[in-house]
């Protein structure tokens, strides 16, 4: 399985904006310049965000419109580092303003254990936190061997996935914007799975795999309290060092009206 450094980023709309305002401008404004900010390849790999398009199949209903995932260079966390730089400060801060309300927005650092490759046109994100008295240490292990449980018995259920990772939450990172740190939040992992269809993500979750092998061997590890999913639409606007054809700037596009935003 391979590796990458991420951050991940739960983003809430500024007051007094509607969701369909927030997504449209989060999709043709802000993607756009982000991936275009001057020096971002120093920062991040890809950009990718997960629109919510409705709720997942376990769990409570995810409370936020919508997930950007970032793949850093190697080496890990450049949180602090961005923050300061001249990238951020000067273009991407200055839009977040924009739609985002910068209290309520919760960002944290990962490691991505790709489990099955690919990727598909529609996409459930699964955040999870362990049971309460399992040791950090011994709850990565079970996943991994649930994973492999998975892998291995889950015909039914991995043959309709299109691609899958398990985004493992560094402990102790979860930041508001601006590398500020957070606290009232805590994730332990954060499962991605990419499908072809809608009526494939409904026949997965349905198989017998899934409820003889795969759940089980899941439930035992998450606090049903702590366990949200949703379906998303995901849009990927830079990778591989440069910005996609998502990318390219939408004409005219106004920022929307202050509505008694703090800028300071």
């Amino acid at each position: 399985m391979q590796e990458t450094f991420k951050k991940i980023a739960f983003l809430a709309p500024r007051p007094g904006m509607e969701l369909p305002a927030f997504s449209a401008y989060w999709r043709s404004v802000h993607g756009p310049t982000v991936a275009n900010a001057p020096g971002y390849a120093a920062y991040r790999t890809r950009y990718a965000q997960n629109h919510r398009i409705g709720d997942g199949p376990v769990g409570a209903r995810f409370p936020y419109p919508g997930v950007a995932i970032f793949h850093l260079p190697s080496g890990g966390s450049n949180e602090a580092e961005f923050s300061r730089s001249p990238t951020y400060r000067a273009h991407i801060r200055v839009d977040e303003l924009n739609f985002i309300d910068m209290d309520r927005t919760i960002s944290m650092a990962a490691t991505e254990n790709v489990i099955r490759p690919g990727n598909g046109p529609i996409k459930v994100l699964i955040v999870a936190g362990r049971r309460d008295g399992m040791e950090r240490a011994e709850f990565d292990r079970r996943l991994r061997d649930a994973c492999a449980v998975a892998q291995r018995e889950g015909c039914g259920f991995t043959d309709r996935l299109a691609g899958w990772t398990v985004d493992h939450i560094v402990e102790g990172s979860f930041q508001l914007p601006g590398a500020r740190p957070a606290h009232a939040f805590t994730a332990d992992c954060i499962q991605e799975l990419w499908f072809q269809t809608e009526q494939d993500i409904a026949e997965a979750f349905a198989s017998v795999a899934y409820r003889t092998h795969i759940a089980p061997a899941f439930g035992d590890l998450f606090a049903d309290v702590r366990l949200l999913s949703f379906r998303a639409e995901e849009i990927v606007f830079f990778d591989e060092g440069g910005p996609t054809a998502h990318a390219a700037p939408a004409p005219s596009s106004p920022a929307p009206a202050p509505v008694g935003q703090n800028r300071t």
